[in-house]
């Protein structure tokens, strides 16, 4: 985790989001049934619930993916980038936690995790 990290904002309630949370809230969503060993993809979309800008002016400038403290993946966006979406391909030995970072250029540094069960 880099000093940036240690000072992102999250969700005080994952249920009952702000409108700023909704828009910057990285939500890590893993699809399938992950067996220890096997890759499998996860998506971490930032405004799934509602839309973040990606302008000039405002927009998610990178998204990164950890496995417990271990960085799995990072994605650099410009705001050409039509949606803060992203997909990796991660494999796991065994359960964890999964913890997506992104960056918004206005409103700074934002985190969610999410238990892994293998």
């Amino acid at each position: 985790m880099t000093p940036e990290h240690a000072t992102a904002k999250q969700a005080e309630n994952i249920d009952d989001m702000s409108d700023a949370e909704k828009k910057h809230v990285p939500l890590v969503h893993v699809e399938g049934d992950p067996s220890p060993g096997e890759s499998f993809p996860v998506t971490v979309w930032v405004g799934e619930q509602l839309a973040h800008p990606m302008e000039a002016d405002h927009h998610i400038e990178y998204v990164e993916l950890y496995l417990d403290d271990t960085l799995v993946a990072r994605c650099d966006l410009s705001w050409q980038h039509a949606t803060p979406k992203v997909t990796f391909m991660v494999k796991a030995d065994g359960p964890g936690t999964l913890r997506a970072y992104e960056r918004c250029n206005l409103h700074g540094d934002w985190t969610y995790s999410l238990p892994l069960e293998l």
